[in-house]
């Protein structure tokens, strides 16, 4: 089973769209049966979680999300899980991280008190891959659960090596998706000093990282691949295949009707049980105190 990890602002929402074409109802963009915790950002998808959505996904060939992560309990679920993900220069991911919620989310502060104030921005992308800002950590992750690595930067090759490394059934013609048309807030960010010195500070593990990936991981999955990726990837980009979109509805209509409608019954179910185990204990303290006022 394929799991991407899907850090923000890394052309997730595009891979998204080639693993429903690819897998169809076999594929399924997941949230966490317990739901968000906006205080643990990095909480991941966890095996229970998947055990769970085995009852709605019998033949699951393919899973992905921001909440998947290469560094949680998956493979105790799944032994053959494999991992891959996308990384993009840090400075860049970060400055068009904030331009998006500006634009999209509204964002009501200014670029200054995000990065210091939120928890999401600083080191993201070693800690999506890891859960800390340990760049030695983040490395013998990558390495011990063989995650493969591509770069945004080299989309295309990146796609190749993923289909060619990991999952040979893979439909990689797409389309681009959630790409922005206007980049000008996030070139000015990268073009000030003033804020390029605070991206550059605020993100020194994923320059590392990033680094040690382009240097000599991610030219490892090309000699594993082998001498043809130079003509396979001219072939992809000169010849490019139509693009099919005959499993990405029925997906999407299935997620929206089946999977979403199951986890949030879960979720309800989850918070009745709570209030059933706490709800006689406040009942018990303050009958008494109206029993008092009756008297």
């Amino acid at each position: 089973m394929l799991a991407f990890v899907h850090i923000e602002k890394c052309a997730g929402q595009t891979v998204h769209w080639i693993l429903r074409s690819s897998y169809g109802l076999n594929h399924c963009d997941v949230l966490p049966w317990q739901g968000y915790n906006a205080m643990a950002p990095l909480d991941g998808y966890t095996a229970r979680d998947l055990q769970r959505l085995r009852t709605v996904y019998p033949r699951l060939k393919s899973i992905a999300g921001h909440k998947v992560r290469s560094y949680t309990d998956l493979p105790k679920a799944q032994p053959d899980v494999r991992f891959f993900t996308l990384m993009r220069e840090p400075l860049r991911r970060q400055a068009s991280h904030f331009q998006f919620l500006q634009e999209r989310r509204q964002l009501p502060v200014t670029f200054e008190e995000w990065v210091h104030t939120n928890d999401w921005g600083p080191n993201w992308q070693t800690r999506m891959l890891t859960g800390t800002d340990d760049v030695s950590e983040a490395i013998r992750v990558l390495e011990n659960k063989q995650v493969l690595v591509g770069l945004v930067e080299q989309f295309d090759e990146s796609l190749l090596l993923a289909k060619g490394l990991l999952a040979p059934d893979l439909n990689i013609a797409y389309e681009r998706k959630n790409v922005a048309s206007n980049k000008t807030l996030a070139n000015q960010l990268l073009a000030d000093k003033r804020t390029r010195a605070i991206l550059e500070e605020q993100n020194q593990a994923d320059l590392q990282l990033y680094s040690y990936v382009k240097n000599e991981l991610y030219p490892a999955f090309k000699a594993q691949y082998g001498r043809r990726l130079a003509e396979d990837l001219h072939r992809f980009q000169n010849n490019r295949a139509p693009v099919h979109t005959r499993r990405v509805w029925p997906s999407r209509l299935y997620r929206t009707l089946v999977d979403l409608q199951a986890v949030r019954w879960y979720r309800l179910r989850l918070r009745k049980s709570l209030f059933e185990v706490f709800a006689p204990q406040k009942w018990q303290f303050q009958e008494p105190q109206r029993a008092r006022r009756d008297g």
